[in-house]
């Protein structure tokens, strides 16, 4: 075994962590602190691409991370499902919305004179 293939396994576990805690932060609806974790996350990817060249490189045998490789999957496989999900329910409430909004402007009582009287409602 060598000291790059133990860094690469480090950087996974470090990199499953992290998906770990996004997981976590998304359940939770703690959307605004996500972009701090990512860029860590994108970080660590940059990190484990260049050990990961030079394993290759070198030919060394790295399927022993493959059962990390596929518990990463797994989990990021979970976030962006569950991102989409969301993504999905906000499209739906601002179609929502818009029709609500389309529907106050359309009955709403104007005069060209005196200016715009706001409704109550909005």
């Amino acid at each position: 075994m060598s000291l790059d293939l133990d860094n690469l396994e480090i950087i996974y576990e470090r990199y499953y962590e992290i998906s770990l805690q996004i997981k976590e932060l998304i359940e939770r609806g703690l959307y605004s602190e996500l972009a701090a974790f990512i860029s860590k996350k994108e970080c660590i990817l940059q990190e484990s691409k260049a050990i990961a060249d030079k394993i290759q490189q070198t030919g060394e045998d790295a399927s022993r991370l493959a059962e990390l490789c596929k518990k990463i999957r797994n989990v990021e496989k979970s976030n962006l499902d569950a991102l989409i999900q969301i993504r999905n329910n906000l499209k739906e409430e601002l179609q929502l919305v818009n029709k609500n909004t389309k529907l106050f402007n359309a009955y709403a009582i104007s005069s060209k004179k005196n200016g715009n009287i706001l409704d109550i409602k909005e």
